[in-house]
């Protein structure tokens, strides 16, 4: 049988580990601004808009008009409540699935999608941090015409707190990047070339799923590591609603700018700063007990500039 699996493994790859980046790119943002404007799970997730949102995202895509595209499908796992505010796993009810048939399920199996969404779900959650970090330079920049507010010493200091947050982001996007899409692949790659039959492409297929969600610090034995990550993505969330829930006001003692949350605000990127140091300190204490050799990469990354070493 000519199942064509390594074509369906590059599919999943593109979509579901999101290496095709236009896809990922306009899939986040136009799920990100509708919940950014306050939008309901009964608004969000509904198959209609649901649906128009995979097909925008397919259009964008450099691989949207392959056959393989028409497999995709999203699936609600439940429709919460509420979205509960500034929780970075806000979406993680939903799943992208990947229509598999016989025989070619029998590779990639159920269990098989379930790990691709566990990892599809962090990428999305990174991918609102940068939805959300994005916003909140869109509303700097329009504070800075509008009011005039460039000179503010707030201003300037909400312009960096703004800048290390999304510096943090892009370090976990670039090691995720790095040892998923890139060394975890090049891997399976090798390994497929000399398998000959359907359950050796079984086995090397579920081990590479196995090593992705280690390496993506997806196991219950990284979780000490995952929950000052997701910390850290709830008080960018909350930096974002601090800064919109308020408007700038004009201090006509000092002529400048000033933000009636910027205590809050400053805060929270303390709190920012306090919790990516711990996590600085729990990687390190993890990669000196000579455990988890990827973990060197996140370090290197993290502490670019020996940025967290200096202070």
């Amino acid at each position: 049988v000519e199942l064509n699996v390594e074509k369906h493994f590059e599919a999943l790859r593109q979509f579901l580990l999101m290496e095709d980046g236009e896809f990922a790119q306009s899939l986040s943002d136009l799920l990100f601004e509708k919940l950014g404007t306050g939008q309901t799970p009964g608004e969000l997730l509904n198959p209609l808009v649901l649906n128009s949102i995979l097909n925008k995202a397919l259009q964008y895509s450099l691989h949207g008009d392959s056959h393989l595209a028409s497999n995709l499908s999203f699936a609600l796992k439940y429709l919460p409540d509420m979205f509960k505010p500034n929780a970075p796993d806000a979406l993680t009810c939903l799943d992208l699935r990947y229509k598999v048939d016989w025989p070619l399920n029998i590779v990639i199996t159920e269990n098989c999608m379930n790990k691709y969404n566990k990892i599809f779900s962090f990428l999305l959650q990174l991918k609102h941090m940068v939805w959300t970090l994005k916003d909140v330079w869109f509303h700097l920049k329009r504070t800075a015409l509008v009011k005039h507010a460039s000179n503010s010493v707030q201003f300037r200091q909400l312009q960096l707190y703004k800048h290390e947050m999304q510096h943090f982001v892009k370090v976990i996007q670039g090691y995720i990047a790095n040892q998923i899409l890139h060394v975890t692949w090049c891997e399976f790659g090798n390994k497929l070339s000399s398998v000959g039959n359907l359950e050796e492409i079984y086995r090397t297929h579920a081990e590479y799923l196995n090593k992705a969600i280690f390496r993506g610090l997806l196991t219950e034995k990284a979780a000490p590591v995952m929950n000052i990550i997701h910390s850290i993505f709830s008080l960018i969330l909350k930096f974002r609603s601090q800064l919109i829930s308020q408007s700038w006001n004009f201090d006509s003692s000092k002529h400048v700018a000033v933000h009636p949350n910027f205590g809050l605000m400053q805060q929270s990127y303390n709190t920012f700063k306090y919790y990516s140091h711990f996590l600085f300190n729990v990687v390190t204490k993890l990669v000196n007990r000579g455990y988890q050799p990827h973990l060197e990469d996140f370090l290197l990354r993290i502490n670019f500039n020996n940025y967290y070493k200096d202070n």
